[in-house]
């Protein structure tokens, strides 16, 4: 089981890589994709569907990216066309899920309190592209990931939240992050993250076996994103430790 990273950090990785919450295009293909976007904007930059795309191009640039500053920068990037995006079509879904989806990633790179002024804008912006679409998966689940790690918070950063929200924001929880997560199963029921999450909820909620079976879904489902072989490696790791948690479990009741 990953470690539990306070909310902030894990919530983009959430994000994107969030989750990643944004279909990646193959990496090969990402620098060619990024001059042809870019191109494409910068010949009409009212081009609302360029603009997501950009950003959507730029977060997958920046999961690549080993050096810090240009991880940065190039998240730094994402959120402007994100942000050209939703003031081109403030209505549709995608630009609000790529603002959250980069923004998120950008929370990352900062600290302290602007990484949490920086979730707030991750659960407005998925929460609006909800509402634009409500068969959108990817805000969904970005939406589970900041409900379950929002409900963890660390007695630091839920004093920080105090000065962000005005409070740990009320309602979060992982029963609600499992409902967010079914929704987007729902929606989209081959995608692979969709199912290690709700797993990851589950161990949280000390719900082993329905852990499991959510990791062995997991593993069951044929591979459709690049980041899919690191979800699978995870969901065997998880099921490892589950069934100690459950075996000790067990021998609890038998004694």
């Amino acid at each position: 089981m990953r470690s539990r990273i306070p909310f902030l950090v894990p919530l983009c990785a959430l994000c994107v890589a969030l989750a990643l919450a944004t279909p990646a295009a193959a990496s090969g293909d990402l620098a060619a994709e990024k001059a042809s976007l870019a191109a494409a904007v910068q010949a009409n930059p009212g081009d609302y569907a360029a603009q997501w795309n950009l950003a959507r191009v730029l977060i997958d640039l920046g999961n690549q990216e080993s050096d810090g500053d240009r991880m940065k920068s190039l998240y730094e990037e994402a959120v402007t066309h994100a942000r050209a995006a939703v003031a081109l079509q403030p209505g549709d879904t995608w630009g609000h899920h790529y603002l959250a989806a980069s923004v998120g990633k950008l929370a990352l790179t900062v600290g302290g309190k602007q990484k949490i002024e920086l979730s707030k804008e991750v659960r407005d912006e998925a929460q609006k592209a909800v509402a634009c679409d409500p068969d959108n998966d990817r805000s969904h689940h970005i939406l589970g990931r900041w409900n379950r790690e929002v409900s963890h918070l660390s007695p630091v950063l839920k004093l920080a939240a105090k000065v962000v929200y005005g409070g740990v924001p009320q309602g979060a929880s992982d029963e609600k992050a499992v409902a967010e997560f079914k929704e987007a199963i729902r929606i989209n029921p081959q995608h692979v993250n969709h199912r290690l999450e709700l797993g990851i909820t589950y161990m949280e909620m000390k719900q082993f076996e329905a852990a499991i079976a959510e990791f062995e879904t997991a593993l069951s489902l044929p591979d459709a994103d690049p980041n899919d072989a690191r979800y699978k490696a995870e969901a065997r790791e998880n099921i490892r430790v589950c069934e100690k948690k459950v075996d000790r479990q067990n021998e609890k009741r038998r004694h």
